[in-house]
């Protein structure tokens, strides 16, 4: 009898095990690239400004620091779960796009799909694989 309730302890510990596992979907890749000013072929440094995701950042966290090489780091959008998959149909739909926002420039919109086409295989194209996808010069406009 010990040696079923003890077989029974074990199957039900291997059966819960992953659903202690954490899971992250990446709905959006990692962006990086630089700012430049497109007048006098610059970087734009040490500024603070909003980009995003289009359609998919929240004000709160679209506020990006560049560095002094103009540089910039996009995160993706993400969520985690452990054993029950979040709905993903509300992020398939989305333009794949960024918006560019900073003080005495113009806005921009950057469309990322052909960068993405061209850096991420397919076989990495699901939710479940994290990706980084380098946009490399962007040049805004002044106002």
């Amino acid at each position: 009898m010990k040696n079923y309730i003890s077989f029974i302890c074990m199957v039900l510990s291997v059966l819960a095990l992953p659903a202690c596992t954490k899971n992250t979907l990446y709905f959006t890749p990692e962006l990086t690239g630089y700012i430049y000013d497109s007048r006098t072929h610059k970087p734009l440094s040490d500024q603070t400004g909003y980009m995003g995701f289009n359609g998919r950042t929240d004000s709160d966290n679209a506020k990006i620091n560049l560095k002094s090489d103009g540089s910039f780091t996009i995160p993706p959008i993400t969520a985690t779960y452990y054993f029950i998959r979040p709905d993903v149909k509300e992020y398939t739909n989305f333009p794949s796009e960024i918006f560019i926002s900073f003080k005495n420039y113009q806005l921009k919109i950057i469309d990322y799909s052909e960068a993405y086409s061209r850096q991420v295989s397919e076989g990495k194209s699901s939710f479940s694989h994290y990706k980084k996808i380098d946009l490399g010069k962007i040049y805004l406009d002044r106002e």
